[in-house]
């Protein structure tokens, strides 16, 4: 006769709750993965990421917290304001809000980034950094602009060729146009529209076999381009290049245009630095038998000589600036305004 006990009190019952407490103790500690928020970015705003991750001279932290910011830039306003939440730099790139502060501090001090005035406004609870926008020198970095360094000289190297030549060069490589990452200059900025370096060139490739530029395209239709992004914008240059509509003589109107609004502006330039240099000042001509008196708004001329003067709009400055570079007018010594009994009491003073 056994008298052993077979079953104990409640060792029948399961505990699903010890179970899966004992399961993920015996089980390896694998880490939760989840996906971020996806958000998709231009091509531009991808090479600015790029290039600012591997930029030199940084720390890699202070290059994250910068390739962040470029996240938030709008690709067509470079120096927009951006707005950043703090929480989400320092959840992407691995560090706490104070280590954001300090790095939006070093881009300050080297003058990648501009600090606009505090915005206490509260979305959904959060608080932004700061109105934030990258410098001129932070776009260049990045390439979200072009830059204005030429390459004047490169130094010879004690390993390679310095590549310095004395031949004439030959016309082919005199007449070649620009280039802007293996694109023509008028075309490069479509890439900042969602077009592809293999795209531009499937649509030159399309305009050439039916006896069309893809550059004369996009110069007629430039302000209808700028609102089409990807692929539409993709499906319309194709159409337009496969299309019976010629864009020569249109295009060649168009960049002529343009060449007369750059002159336009380049002569409103000169105008303006000529009224800023030569306002309140006195010139004369090369025989020094004239006085030109510009008065203190560079708005009329009194011109004196021997036996009387006359006073006039100063309206065409052109004229004045083809004088002054070729010589016939130049400024009037105090020796040149006493001699027509021009010179100011201040002036003679001075001089005695």
């Amino acid at each position: 006769m056994s008298i052993a006990q077979h079953l104990v009190a409640g060792e029948d019952v399961t505990y699903p709750r010890e179970t899966e407490k004992r399961a993920r103790t015996t089980s390896s500690p694998l880490p939760q993965l989840s996906p971020q928020k996806r958000r998709n970015l231009p091509n531009r705003i991808l090479r600015a990421y790029d290039a600012a991750k591997h930029l030199t001279g940084l720390p890699r932290s202070v290059r994250s917290t910068l390739a962040e910011l470029c996240r938030f830039v709008p690709q067509n306003e470079p120096f927009a304001p951006i707005f950043a939440h703090k929480d989400v730099i320092a959840e992407r790139i691995g560090a706490d809000e104070r280590t954001v502060y300090r790095h939006l501090a070093t881009l300050r001090q080297l003058e990648l980034i501009e600090v606009l005035p505090q915005e206490r406004k509260s979305r959904s609870g959060r608080f932004a950094v700061a109105r934030l926008r990258l410098t001129r020198k932070a776009c260049e970095l990045v390439g979200l602009i072009d830059t204005n360094d030429d390459v004047i000289h490169t130094p010879p190297h004690d390993k390679m060729s310095d590549r310095h030549t004395l031949t004439e060069p030959t016309i082919s490589k005199n007449q070649r146009s620009a280039l802007v990452g293996a694109l023509p200059k008028d075309l490069a900025w479509l890439t900042g529209q969602g077009l592809s370096r293999a795209g531009i060139f499937k649509l030159m490739g399309q305009a050439k076999q039916h006896g069309k530029r893809l550059s004369d395209i996009v110069t007629v239709v430039a302000t209808y381009l700028r609102d089409l992004k990807g692929g539409k914008l993709f499906a319309y240059l194709s159409a337009l290049a496969c299309g019976p509509t010629d864009f020569a003589v249109p295009a060649a109107n168009e960049r002529q245009r343009q060449q007369d609004a750059a002159e336009a502006q380049r002569v409103k330039q000169r105008a303006k630095l000529f009224r800023q240099r030569f306002a309140g000042t006195t010139l004369t001509n090369r025989a020094q038998t004239k006085l030109y008196v510009i008065d203190a708004q560079a708005r009329f001329v009194e011109v004196v000589q021997a036996g009387y003067s006359a006073t006039g709009p100063l309206t065409e400055t052109e004229p004045w600036i083809a004088r002054l570079r070729s010589g016939d007018l130049r400024l009037a010594t105090a020796e040149v305004e006493r001699a027509f009994g021009r010179l100011s009491p201040l002036a003679a003073l001075s001089l005695n």
